[in-house]
């Protein structure tokens, strides 16, 4: 079930952007849970909390706390939710992009307009999701999204995949992993010294002795 936040200190608004919500995903035959909030801070509360969502709808100006501050957070915690600001004022759609939006919608809107919005965020969702690889792992399966990973380390047949937030072991050849990361996502992995297989986004700098990685 998707699960949708709606935040804006304007109870009108609240339920005007529920509405529309609800008229898109009733055409879209899509199962949905929603959590509504008029306070910027009761919301910023269960963010901090890792309360999770998939999609936010978030006001930019409310009382004390900017939309767009909330937004920084949740991708300083690394959260994945997507993102559609709501506001009456074009004065923050830089810096909304800048937190990866997936749109920046003008109040007052129209349906269709919302719709196209919501379409968005539902495409990059799916995009998302569709970039995701199994590993077998002592105990059973292991699914990452691809963009989670930073490199795979070799040693025998023993493999450990580093991510942006851990890491762990798994039993299979770096050109078997190569392989199934290259139908997935072509040209984004390379192996840039034997024994290791880094994805391209991480590459912060190349030297003679190794490559620096970072967070994709």
């Amino acid at each position: 079930m998707l699960r949708i936040a709606i935040c804006d200190d304007m109870k009108d608004q609240v339920r005007l952007i529920h509405q529309a919500a609800m008229n898109y995903f009733q055409k879209e035959n899509q199962q949905v849970s929603y959590k509504l909030y008029d306070n910027a801070f009761a919301f910023m509360d269960d963010i901090e909390a890792k309360t999770p969502f998939d999609i936010i709808l978030l006001d930019i100006c409310m009382p004390g706390l900017l939309g767009t501050d909330i937004a920084r957070q949740l991708r300083r915690e690394k959260g994945k939710s997507e993102i559609i600001f709501l506001t009456s004022s074009d004065e923050y759609a830089i810096d909304a992009f800048s937190l990866d939006a997936a749109h920046y919608l003008l109040k007052p809107f129209t349906q269709d307009q919302f719709d196209g919005a919501m379409k968005r965020a539902m495409d990059r969702i799916h995009l998302r999701f569709s970039k995701r690889i199994v590993f077998k792992v002592e105990g059973g399966i292991r699914v990452e999204e691809i963009e989670n990973i930073i490199y795979a380390e070799s040693e025998g047949h023993i493999l450990t995949v580093v991510l942006k937030d851990g890491k762990f072991s798994t039993r299979q050849t770096l050109a078997s992993l190569q392989e199934k990361l290259e139908t997935i996502s072509p040209g984004q992995f390379t192996i840039p010294y034997k024994g290791y297989l880094v994805n391209r986004k991480a590459i912060r700098a190349i030297k003679t002795n190794g490559v620096e990685v970072g967070d994709c």
